[in-house]
Order: C-alpha cells, then structure tokens, then sequence
C-alpha cells in the first residue's frame, strides 16, 4: 500500500470551537452538530459537507483544466441528511447513536464542451476524489450532475 501523511493540529478557539491547523492556514470550527441557525460558526457536520462540495467542484476544475476541456460555470449543491439527529440532544427514547445516513450532491455545470466529453470526465475525476471514494461505501451518497451548454 503506498500512503501519504497528512497532519493537522485541533486546539481549542473558544467556547464551542475548535481551531484547525494545517501547513500555514487555520479555520474555525463549531460544534458538531448545531440546530441554530444563528450559531456563530459552521459545525463539524457542515465542514465535512461542504469539504465534500469542495473537493468535487475543485477537483472537475483541475481534472478539465488536465484535459482541455473548457469549463465556464460550476455550482455544487450539497444535502446531507442524518439518521436520528435528536440523539445528539440527548432526548429521552431517541436512540443514542446519529450519523449521517445520507448525502446527495448535484452539480451544476455550464460548458461549450460536449456533454459525453464532460461525463467521462465526470467519472474519471470521481474515481480520484479521496473523501468520495472513501464516502461512497460508507453511506447513501448519490452524486449528479445539470449539464447546461
């Protein structure tokens, strides 16, 4: 097996948060979980989806910009759903374990490209992206894409 090492520094930021670390860049994140919309800072849980979004909207990025293929617009919309969220609140008769039992993910692409040329590159960046391969047999993730020329 041929392995890199990433390593990150979590120390605690402030009341409910925590301070990442890696190279020489930092961010903040809230708690895990959090129903307030109001709350000052993303949650663990909107972090890991939106690091997802990320990964897949910059990944068709630098895979097309490797392949020529001419990309003009690209929004990624993330929905992740949870199994037994009040669980986190600790409400009595809920079961005691959440997680994330669903995510769908859609992209939106605009593009003078042919549409057969932009599924394989679909495919080919997918099969490369790290949190995907190693959430796609871990949960329920269903991952489309709007072509719009």
């Amino acid at each position: 097996m041929n392995e890199l090492e990433w390593s990150l520094r979590v120390t605690s930021a402030e009341q409910a948060a925590a301070r990442v670390s890696s190279r020489r860049h930092q961010f903040i994140v809230g708690s895990p979980l959090t129903f307030d919309a109001e709350h000052p800072f993303l949650s663990a849980l909107e972090h890991v989806l939106g690091a997802l979004g990320a990964e897949i909207l910059t990944g068709l990025q630098e895979f097309a910009r490797r392949r020529r293929f001419d990309i003009d617009q690209i929004e990624v919309v993330v929905h992740g759903y949870l199994e037994n969220p009040l669980a986190y609140l600790e409400v009595v008769g809920e079961p005691e374990r959440t997680r994330l039992a669903r995510v769908r993910v859609k992209v939106f692409v605009q593009s003078p490209g042919d549409e057969p040329g932009f599924a394989r590159l679909w495919r080919e960046t997918l099969h490369r992206l790290p949190l995907v391969t190693t959430l796609a047999p871990a949960l329920d993730l269903t991952l489309e894409y709007a072509w719009n020329p």
